[in-house]
């Protein structure tokens, strides 16, 4: 006999409606299906910003590495009198356009209209720009 819609009844387990996991009468509990469209969206959207954020760091990266390398070059391309030590400061200076780098500071021998900047030596050979305080 057909039962009616209403009740929750199977021919295996009889009436079942105790067995369901979702409410079965207009006197539930309600539930609402997840909005998965509005999920997919933010989450799509929090994974373009982590990848955006990650591409500027990259950007930023190759760019100091260009900029190291660039300085590196100069001041290995300048006259060098003598063998530079890991650490120490110099100072690189444009005579007539030759680039010179000396153990001397600007202030110390009044050459400051034709220094360039100071240097440091790391330990990988890498000259870094000294910041000015």
């Amino acid at each position: 006999m057909k039962k009616p819609d209403l009740v929750v009844w199977s021919e295996k387990d009889g009436y079942d409606a105790k067995l369901k996991s979702y409410p079965t009468s207009a006197g539930g509990q309600g539930f609402d299906l997840p909005n998965v469209p509005l999920f997919r969206s933010l989450s799509s959207k929090k994974m373009m910003d982590v990848f955006n954020r990650e591409q500027q760091e990259i950007r930023e990266r190759i760019e100091k590495l260009y900029d190291e390398y660039n300085t590196s070059i100069m001041v290995w391309e300048s006259k060098i009198s003598f063998e530079p030590i890991v650490g120490k400061s110099y100072f690189l200076y444009n005579f007539a356009g030759e680039l010179t780098l000396s153990l001397i500071a600007p202030n110390e021998w009044g050459r400051e209209k034709d220094f360039i900047g100071e240097y440091i030596l790391n330990s990988d050979n890498k000259w870094i720009t000294k910041e000015k305080k």
